[in-house]
């Protein structure tokens, strides 16, 4: 996993502080953070193919800082919730899905999850839209290879 992989281009939401388990996978700015489990206290960092509606517990945003926890002791992370205006920017999992803006306009409206095959977070285009997938394809931008997205309000903390 990478700093800065998932950029907030609109409507960050305030930086709110939460509990990071002790001996939990470490995090860093700029990487998607999910709660652990229904009312837990803790943000861990989403996995490959997250979030799906149902499935996982709710998205509370992208961390704005790296994740404090070590193998001993419970940490903290500040992480910028999403708000219905929230967009987030990040690469298409294949560049051959966007490299145009005709293929990006016919993605437009579908429902995805975030990817990370390799050690980069991704916006995973290429699987088949999913009624219980958390992100909307907004738009994007064929020479960055890059997609625009919001999450679906019944998947973040900041609707609940």
């Amino acid at each position: 996993m990478a700093r800065g992989d998932i950029s907030i281009i609109k409507g960050a939401g305030p930086a709110v502080e939460f509990q990071t388990e002790a001996n939990s996978t470490a995090f860093f700015a700029g990487e998607p953070v999910k709660l652990k489990a229904a009312g837990s206290p803790y943000a861990i960092v989403c996995v490959d193919g997250d979030l799906t509606i149902g499935t996982d517990t709710v998205f509370l945003g992208i961390a704005a800082s790296d994740s404090t926890h070590t193998t001993s002791a419970d940490g903290v992370v500040r992480v910028y919730m999403v708000t219905p205006t929230t967009i987030l920017r990040a690469k298409a999992k294949t560049f051959s899905t966007v490299d145009t803006q005709s293929e990006i306009n016919a993605l437009c409206g579908d429902r995805v999850v975030l990817d990370l095959t390799s050690t980069t977070w991704t916006i995973d285009a290429a699987a088949t839209d999913g009624a219980n997938n958390a992100f909307y394809i907004l738009g994007g931008d064929p020479i960055r290879g890059t997609l625009d997205v919001n999450c679906r309000l019944d998947s973040s903390y900041g609707a609940l």
